[in-house]
């Protein structure tokens, strides 16, 4: 497939695994002291730059916890001088008026601060940490009075599905621009809490459904489901509201799962990767230039190829448009191509052939 079919829209740079929590859930399995391995300034200004010839990509700083790099700045800006559009991922404990500041002087154009829980006490069970639900809540008003975007990011489980309209109405209340849930991927210290904390694929499809409903409720929040690439094939069956920004949200993004199609990830130690949860390496940064990775990795090529995917995603009508989460595919059945584990549908042809027995 060719690279210019699938332009590469988002890239998220983890540049550190160094973090001041310890949530049990978390993909880079960050800790206090991080790696000494990690890219260096000088590599991740050089990746930065080898992004930008690609176009006009934005670029997610992330982590660990960003923050923590001592550079972090220094990286951001290097990266509005180039014309890259950022943003950044962060946990919000770190962020007092100060800081807030210089996020917005550094150029990120938004700012997503994880919560949760609906409670401090389902929050702070998340992220090992004490106080920290009311750290992050001070660090999204001092974004917001710096005059960031900031948007809610929540990975949905078992231990907080209950409270999802608690987190919904901490959304409007806080008056931030946009809610994202993420369901949970087996990935990272994911790995470890998968049997109790992973939604059964029938809490899974509710929990969409659910958050379809909220999203034609609420059209003043921007609302994206990630990890649920079913959500997709979810509006296409109920109907797309005519709304602006229901026709915004699906004319930036086209298709449900989007790894090594339109978004890519760069771990902290160079590694290029479909995204953050799918641990298949297409190449490193230290070793080839990212513009050859993202054109030319085998990983890259299977990705885009829809005929490539197995199972049941492989004869769904929706295929084009969900696609399945590859990374779950990948931990339940060893393989990024397999069918997602997680869905209830049932294709056409497979109620055909079973209407014929």
């Amino acid at each position: 497939m060719e690279s210019e079919k699938f332009p590469l829209r988002i890239v998220f740079f983890e540049l550190t695994a160094r973090c001041n929590l310890s949530c049990v859930h978390c993909r880079a399995e960050a800790s206090i002291e991080g790696e000494k391995d990690e890219l260096r300034t000088d590599e991740v200004k050089r990746v930065l730059e080898e992004i930008r010839s690609l176009g006009n990509v934005v670029v997610i700083l992330t982590g660990g916890e960003p923050l923590m790099r001592k550079d972090f700045f220094e990286i951001a800006e290097h990266a509005r001088k180039i014309g890259l559009i950022t943003a950044m991922a962060s946990n919000g404990t770190l962020i007092d008026e100060g800081i807030a500041k210089k996020i917005k002087d550094s150029g990120i154009r938004r700012v997503s601060i994880s919560i949760d829980g609906g409670t401090a006490l389902t929050h702070d069970s998340f992220r090992g940490i004490k106080g920290s639900f009311e750290e992050a809540l001070r660090g999204i008003e001092n974004l917001k009075k710096a005059g960031i975007s900031v948007q809610i990011n929540t990975t949905i489980t078992k231990y907080n599905v209950k409270e999802r309209d608690l987190i919904l109405d901490l959304t409007k209340n806080l008056g931030v621009a946009a809610l994202h849930i993420f369901m949970l991927v087996p990935v990272g210290c994911g790995v470890n809490i998968v049997d109790s904390a992973m939604l059964s694929p029938e809490e899974y499809e509710e929990t969409l459904n659910w958050f379809y409903e909220k999203w034609v409720e609420n059209p003043g929040i921007e609302f994206k489901a990630t990890c649920a690439p079913h959500f997709y094939r979810i509006v296409h069956q109920r109907g797309k509201p005519e709304r602006e920004d229901f026709k915004k949200a699906f004319s930036t993004f086209t298709r449900g799962c989007l790894a090594g199609t339109n978004v890519c990830f760069i771990s902290r130690k160079g590694d290029v990767q479909p995204c953050g949860y799918l641990p298949v390496i297409a190449g490193n940064v230290r070793e080839k230039s990212f513009v050859e990775i993202w054109k030319h990795s085998p990983v890259f090529l299977k990705l885009r190829d829809y005929d490539e995917l197995q199972g049941k995603c492989g004869i769904c009508e929706f295929k084009k448009i969900c696609g399945g989460c590859r990374a779950r595919a990948y931990y339940d059945r060893g393989s990024f191509l397999e069918e997602e584990p997680y869905c209830l549908y049932e294709p056409i042809i497979m109620k055909k052939s079973a209407e014929k027995k």
